[in-house]
């Protein structure tokens, strides 16, 4: 994209703002944010939010590198970790709420976004599978450890239209 995608402004509004403040809105306890070191856009912007923000160890390990800074800030009374991403600034606190009501029916440990069917992100992951999410290393993600539980997985769905990213200029609303 050219530049930080996660500040680039979705109706006016940069797209990691967006997403907090549908999460401020939403059931969710706390948040935290994961930046790279040298991001200090980003964390001046969020500091103004008072979002905490975390950074990964190695910012160029991967994927695996921002889930362990994420469950870095998770307390050790949390029943769960939700898993946001910036790049997906059109969902809404009621997306994150119907992930979290989900939840909390504890049937399933594992809840993730579906969108038309396919399974997406955001995902929620019970508290018993941190060992396990601290255990990912390179470009691996939360979505391996989905596929090795899927008795312990539920997906719900989401409207499509909230739930796309923003991955090319093209993605972006005119």
């Amino acid at each position: 994209m050219g530049r930080p995608k996660h500040l680039i402004p979705v109706g006016g509004i940069p797209m990691i703002v967006r997403v907090v403040e549908a999460l401020r809105a939403s059931r969710a306890r706390s948040i935290a944010a994961v930046l790279r070191p040298e991001d200090e856009l980003g964390k001046a912007l969020l500091a103004e939010l008072d979002v905490q923000v975390v950074e990964p160890e190695d910012a160029d390990e991967g994927r695996a590198a921002s889930v362990r800074a994420g469950l870095g800030a998770l307390s050790d009374e949390a029943e769960g970790l939700l898993f946001a991403l910036a790049d997906q600034p059109f969902l809404l606190s009621e997306d994150f709420d119907a992930l979290i009501e989900r939840f909390t029916r504890r049937d399933v440990r594992i809840v993730y976004a579906t969108y038309a069917g396919e399974r997406g992100t955001p995902v929620l992951f019970g508290a018993a599978y941190r060992d396990e999410l601290e255990k990912l290393r390179g470009a691996e993600g939360g979505r391996v450890v989905v596929r090795r539980h899927p008795d312990d997985a539920a997906g719900v769905p989401l409207p499509s239209a909230r739930g796309r990213d923003i991955d090319r200029p093209e993605d972006l609303p005119e």
